[in-house]
């Protein structure tokens, strides 16, 4: 991987300073490319950015997770930095420091300024607190939200990056869940202008829903599956798979047997990066050095090689146990999960391994047995 950095920057009608926000950064020996992504501007932001030697990329729908797609995908590096279009408030030479911050196994370095008129309520009072809530093993920064960092964005699923104000959190929380780390650096003081209550409740509303949303996908714990074979695993588990890693969370799938349908779920989970396939064999290794608490196994009930190696691994770990309804005579179904995130991709990989299926509806759901259950039916 190269260490060379792109940087990407979000504008909407930022005529008035495009031009030398452009040309400051192109004096930095850091920077690779600067990319301007013109998100719907009314004005000759995209005109003067390009005369000022950026790539400029139009993003016609706004809000800044469309802006801050459309860099991603733009930017020729996996380096990329994420900067704000008002750079003139900040001292861009401290900008350096992200750079040197990369360390072997850091994914993400953030950005935190000092406003001494700003007392950060957002980061006090929601974000700091939930951050610590879902992800105990983050670091606890001092300017989680802040909008200027570097990231690696080869780590990411950065198409699936949310379309709002969040797309900045989302960023870190999908590092985070890819086990990467993340550093913060201090890159001096600015003055911001001052926000209104109305902003602030506009802000708190969107990030909230982030939040809750998140919560609802279980993003800060590990998926693990357990199966004989990939048909298991498509038939039974692939569209909490998929939706689990389009949000961003950790999945390890271990099979028994390769074949066309491991191949297939290779192609289908190929653009989620937290998505990984390893031979049955490796189980035991991962549990032992890899796994990050909490973390979920998904089986097949049963007595096969697959299922033993499973039901031993949680007992072991402690961690929650899901069964597959491989045997329907031994199965009592007690927890659901909606196919709405993954359908699409389940849906395809079941018609590469020829079962053509209907649109799933809107309320589809895969489900399995948990241990607990199990034992009591016994």
């Amino acid at each position: 991987m190269s260490d060379l950095v792109s940087v990407i920057i979000p504008a909407r009608n930022e005529a008035a300073t495009i031009t030398r926000v452009v040309s400051t950064l192109m004096q930095m020996d850091w920077v690779d490319e600067i990319v301007v992504v013109d998100n719907g501007s009314e004005d000759q932001t995209g005109d003067l950015a390009a005369k000022a030697g950026a790539t400029v990329v139009f993003e016609a729908t706004p809000g800044m997770g469309e802006a801050v797609r459309a860099g991603l995908k733009a930017a020729r590096n996996d380096w990329v930095m994420k900067l704000d279009a008002d750079l003139d408030k900040f001292q861009t030479d401290l900008f350096a420091r992200m750079v040197e911050a990369r360390a072997p196994g850091v994914g993400l370095v953030k950005g935190a300024w000092n406003d001494l008129r700003d007392n950060m309520p957002m980061t006090r009072l929601l974000v700091g607190p939930a951050m610590r809530q879902l992800f105990p093993r983050m670091p606890d920064l001092r300017a989680p939200n802040t909008g200027i960092y570097l990231v690696n964005r080869s780590l990411i699923a950065h198409h699936e990056i949310i379309g709002n104000y969040a797309a900045d959190l989302d960023v870190m929380v999908r590092v985070h869940a890819a086990g990467a780390g993340i550093a913060e650096v201090d890159i001096g003081r600015l003055e911001n202008n001052p926000r209104d209550v109305g902003h602030y409740n506009a802000m708190a509303e969107t990030i909230l829903a982030f939040f809750l949303h998140l919560h609802a996908h279980d993003i800060g714990k590990e998926l693990m599956v357990v199966a004989d074979d990939g048909v298991q695993v498509t038939h039974h588990c692939l569209g909490r798979i998929a939706a689990h890693a389009r949000v961003g969370g950790q999945v390890d799938i271990y099979l028994g047997a390769d074949g066309l349908a491991a191949d297939i779920l290779r192609d289908v989970l190929e653009p989620y990066p937290t998505a990984r396939l390893h031979p049955l064999a490796q189980l035991t290794q991962h549990l032992t050095t890899q796994v990050r608490m909490p973390a979920q196994i998904i089986a097949p009930n049963g007595s096969s090689v697959a299922a033993t190696e499973a039901a031993s691994s949680a007992a072991v770990h402690d961690i929650d146990l899901l069964q597959m309804p491989i045997d329907l005579s031994r199965f009592v179904a007690d927890t659901g999960y909606a196919l709405a995130g993954g359908a699409v991709i389940k849906q395809g990989a079941l018609k590469r391994l020829g079962h053509p299926t209907a649109e799933a509806p809107a309320n589809a759901r895969e489900v399995f047995q948990s241990l607990a259950t199990k034992v009591q039916h016994r």
